[in-house]
């Protein structure tokens, strides 16, 4: 009877392990698959999270990008505006250079309307006839060139005028402003018209010795030997024609075949070979300073 007993609580505690095994087992079954889930969802939530994470950086780069872009477009603007300004400003310089230059060649002297004789310019003057007298530094030059013309061509050539004083070139001009007046013109226009053939006092290379007006200074010269061969040998001596045909826009005088300008041979060489006028070649000077 005893025994009995014990056997049947025995088997009651085998039946309450096993009850509690199937416990733990279901409990353990159920936390694996609740385990299992949050992890599968917490992935996909994560994914979620990073794609927005992602996506907003990729749209805060893109705004930044084009941020720097415009910065970038607005500052390469702002330097071609401040490289164009200053290459502008640099050329003007330059150009304001090239005004202040001086030729320090006293026969490249420069004399016009724009270029009045300096009040300090002095010189010698030498005969070359009773009446004409011209720069004794190239007196020299304009003998040898009218003695070979005149051995060379047969023909008749002379100066008619060389060096002319302040008094004698204000008589030139009233007479010619007068000459245009008589015609009918007015003061004015006459004194307009009067600067394309004869300069104002102050503005004449006459007054300074180094030009020549040959024979009767008119364009009946243009036919004869003499102009002929001074076209073709006049540099050799250092003389140039200083009023040229289609320079006028330039020298603001008309072509005049007579009248002719000492420079030097090195320089009269230059400018027959490149058809400069004086006025051009003294920029051109300038330009290769």
């Amino acid at each position: 009877m005893y025994k009995r007993k014990i056997f049947s609580r025995k088997k009651k505690r085998l039946r309450y392990a096993r009850i509690r095994t199937l416990v733990m087992l279901a409990l353990i079954a159920v936390c694996s698959v609740a385990f299992f889930q949050n992890k599968g969802k917490s992935k996909d939530e994560e994914k979620l999270v990073n794609s927005y994470a992602i996506g907003t950086t990729d749209e805060a780069d893109t705004a930044n990008n084009n941020s720097v872009n415009a910065d970038n477009t607005l500052i390469n603007g702002m330097n071609e505006d401040y490289t164009d300004k200053k290459a502008k400003d640099d050329s003007e310089e330059e150009k304001e250079d090239i005004k202040s230059k001086k030729i320090d060649d006293w026969r490249l002297i420069l004399v016009n309307a724009d270029n009045p004789v300096p009040d300090d310019y002095t010189f010698e003057l030498t005969s070359l006839d009773e009446f004409r007298t011209f720069d004794s530094r190239a007196i020299g030059d304009l003998k040898k060139l009218i003695e070979d013309c005149r051995r060379e061509t047969r023909g008749v050539i002379w100066v008619q005028s060389g060096y002319r004083d302040r008094s004698a070139q204000e008589r030139l001009y009233n007479d010619k402003v007068k000459q245009y007046m008589d015609s009918g013109k007015s003061r004015e226009e006459a004194e307009k018209l009067a600067v394309t053939s004869v300069s104002k006092p102050g503005t004449s290379e006459h007054e300074i010795g180094l030009a020549v007006d040959f024979n009767y200074a008119n364009f009946e010269f243009e036919n004869t030997k003499a102009f002929k061969w001074l076209m073709e040998n006049a540099h050799k001596y250092g003389f140039i024609l200083r009023y040229p045909e289609g320079k006028q826009s330039i020298t603001k005088v008309v072509y005049e075949p007579w009248h002719f300008r000492y420079v030097g041979k090195e320089h009269a060489e230059v400018i027959k070979s490149k058809g400069f006028c004086l006025e051009e070649y003294i920029e051109y000077l300038k330009n290769q300073q």
